[in-house]
């Protein structure tokens, strides 16, 4: 029998499938930069969690700065970020929830583009 996942539910595996791109493209980069600091200063070759964490929040931050549209990065940062449902943002922001829901379809598209290139 077919569950159908609500909508926050929805959001966070998409977040998630956008995190885990970006994390996998920052340990990648991190360890070639290792690589090179290995050889500088014969010092450990990886970073410790923490820092590759701290790095993949950095990433995610600058990824939704890169949004062209500033209604946009709120959108998403308040049902990604803050987990705020689509019916809070739509009061606060003062369109329809239906306008939400556009604008998180057209950034997530505009991201997994960004992400992709």
């Amino acid at each position: 029998m077919e569950q159908t996942l609500s909508l926050s539910e929805q959001y966070r595996r998409q977040l998630k499938q956008i995190a885990w791109r970006i994390q996998y493209r920052n340990k990648v980069r991190i360890r070639s930069e290792q690589q090179s600091l290995h050889t500088l200063t014969e010092s450990n070759k990886y970073t410790p969690y923490h820092m590759e964490e701290s790095y993949s929040h950095i990433l995610l931050q600058e990824l939704i700065d890169t949004l062209p549209s500033a209604q946009g990065k709120q959108i998403i940062r308040g049902l990604y970020l803050h987990q705020q449902t689509e019916a809070e943002l739509a009061e606060q922001l003062q369109i329809s929830q239906q306008a939400v829901n556009r604008w998180k379809q057209k950034s997530l598209q505009y991201l997994s583009q960004k992400i992709s290139s």
